[in-house]
């Protein structure tokens, strides 16, 4: 005859004391319980100076006015954010003064540290315009198409591309020059640039028109630029 089953599973157990568990394993239990509100304190005093860190550091950062006091916030904040705004601002106030190897220093600087911050197309066009300041146009504009190649919607798109061209005028490329002096102006509706760009464009095809077989440039419509002259 078959035997009844009672529906119980003898794998679980029936009388659960709560004072034998406790009277077993009381200790263990409080010592986990304070060895996790330990952690949680820990990490909530950790982030909370961090968090205070930051501020100091943003403090400092918005009222540092000389080469001396940025210098500073780079030592003391090496891997957080403010370094990295200190070191640009550090190789701009740099390239100001004309001291280009200290500038191109700190903008190398910042691309070791940090490879993949936002500021690093910043630090990309300024190497290219020390290079130009140095009177090395080639390098200057092989740069410059670098980082148009790589980025050409960036935020630095603009002035590389008015890096290209000044390049190119440097190195007596005036057709192609002003090819992109105008390119520089559709992209820069209303903006300083474009009045920079215009006046380069003007100027340059001044010059091509004194050259030997000069092409007259055609009249635009009212209110807009004379068309580029073409090549026979």
């Amino acid at each position: 005859m078959a035997t009844e089953s009672t529906g119980t599973d003898p794998r679980v157990v029936q009388d659960f004391d709560p004072e034998l568990l406790w009277a077993q394993h009381g200790k263990k239990i409080t010592t986990v319980a304070l060895i996790v509100a330990g952690l949680g304190l820990a990490a909530y005093v950790w982030q909370r100076n961090a968090e205070q860190r930051s501020e100091q550091a943003a403090s400092r950062l918005a009222t540092a006015r000389d080469i001396t006091g940025l210098e500073q916030i780079v030592q003391d904040y090496p891997r957080q954010e403010v370094a990295a705004q200190a070191l640009v601002r550090l190789a701009d106030a740099y390239y100001a003064s004309g001291k280009y190897p200290e500038s191109a220093q700190k903008y190398q600087q910042l691309l070791e540290q940090f490879p993949s911050h936002p500021l690093v197309p910043s630090a990309l066009v300024g190497q290219a315009a020390i290079k130009e300041a140095q009177a090395n146009y080639q390098g200057a504009l092989d740069q410059y198409q670098q980082i148009l190649t790589s980025n050409p919607r960036g935020y630095v798109t603009l002035n590389a591309a008015m890096g290209v061209a000044r390049c190119l005028e440097a190195l007596g490329k005036l057709p192609e020059a002003r090819q992109k002096y105008e390119e520089v102006m559709a992209m820069a509706q209303g903006t300083r640039a474009q009045m920079e760009a215009y006046m380069r464009w003007t100027t340059l095809g001044r010059n091509l028109s004194t050259a030997p077989n000069p092409t007259t440039p055609a009249a635009g419509p009212s209110g807009s630029l004379p068309a580029l002259p073409v090549e026979k």
